[in-house]
């Protein structure tokens, strides 16, 4: 059984609360890890707009090394897992993420590239661009001829 009114901030409540669920121990590690990304970074891992339960779908988690590019992979990771969306995704224990934060993960170690859109979305749209206006010439000349 949920709460009609939630106390504290909702970018710092876990999405469980949001969804009328129950929470637990997870969901104040989920807190927690919101106050350490905003602690490293300025920003909070999903956007400025305040998160509701139908913005919880579409949430993209924001990796803390584009906020703080001298922060390392492994402890990005380990944020990004305590603030999971999907609370069987996030750190059961506290003694776990402290130590994630702390030490280098090797399950971290192995990043997954960034897709080249969200890298460098402008070389991208360029990209896109400069094939339309080649298919355009393409489709001109085969009109001339």
């Amino acid at each position: 059984m949920g709460r009609q009114h939630l106390l504290g901030t909702r970018n710092y409540t876990a999405p469980e609360y949001l969804q009328g669920l129950t929470g637990n121990n997870v969901s104040d590690l989920y807190s927690l890890g919101v106050i350490a990304y905003e602690m490293l970074t300025g920003k909070l891992p999903y956007g400025e707009k305040e998160l509701t339960p139908r913005k919880l779908r579409r949430a993209r988690y924001n990796p803390a090394v584009r906020f703080n590019p001298d922060l390392p992979a492994w402890v990005d990771r380990a944020l990004e897992k305590a603030v999971s969306i999907d609370r069987k995704r996030r750190y059961s224990l506290l003694s776990e993420f402290i130590h994630d934060l702390a030490h280098p993960n090797p399950t971290f170690q192995s990043v997954n590239a960034e897709p080249l859109i969200e890298r460098n979305p402008l070389l991208v749209w360029k990209g896109i661009a400069l094939l339309m206006f080649a298919l355009n010439l393409f489709f001109l000349y085969l009109l001339a001829s």
